[in-house]
């Protein structure tokens, strides 16, 4: 019988993974670290992206934490920049981070608005302006946006995060049609 390690092999690449210091970002960073792939995970928090890294460590998996806010554009953008120094330049990116703010329509404020689709819509779309051209100019990239059922059924009293779901879906239908041609 043929083992399928080859099919799944990431020695040599490298992966960006928002939010990956918890949860879905955590695992998919985990389940990618441990295929090979060196990691670059970004969240608010240095000490909780410290001890995710040293988690990872623990089994082998390389791995670096760079903290920044993704609803600060310029801190974004740093960021990007940053995600290239210490293992080169990123081959997939992970789009994980986001925010669900619950509460009913008329108790939702501008703020709560401006949060979540900075966050969970504005945040892939920079990532993925950012880090794009580098993986076209290689020939190789991959990006992973992370969905919800929310993208499509809405739920109540959550109506800001569904609708940046939403657009997570076709800003993800866009990206693949642009950058896949």
């Amino acid at each position: 019988m043929k083992r399928l390690d080859a099919l799944f092999d990431l020695t040599g690449r490298v992966a960006v993974i928002t939010g990956g210091n918890s949860g879905i970002g955590k695992a998919i960073a985990f389940a990618l670290g441990a295929q090979g792939a060196k990691l670059v995970l970004m969240a608010r928090r240095q000490t909780e992206l410290d001890a995710v890294c040293a988690e990872f460590a623990d089994h082998g998996i390389a791995a670096i934490g760079i903290p920044v806010d993704l609803a600060d554009r310029t801190a974004l953008e740093a960021a990007c920049k940053a995600a290239a120094e210490p293992f080169g330049t990123p081959d997939i990116l992970v789009n994980c981070s986001g925010i669900n703010i619950r509460r009913p329509f008329p108790e939702l404020t501008d703020d709560d608005w401006d949060a979540t689709l900075a966050i969970n819509l504005a945040a892939p779309f920079f990532m993925t302006r950012a880090l794009a051209p580098a993986m076209k100019t290689k020939g190789w990239g991959r990006i992973i946006n992370i969905a919800s059922l929310q993208s499509v059924r809405a739920f109540n009293n959550s109506g800001p995060y569904g609708a940046s779901k939403g657009g997570v879906m076709q800003l993800t239908r866009a990206t693949a049609e642009y950058w896949s041609a």
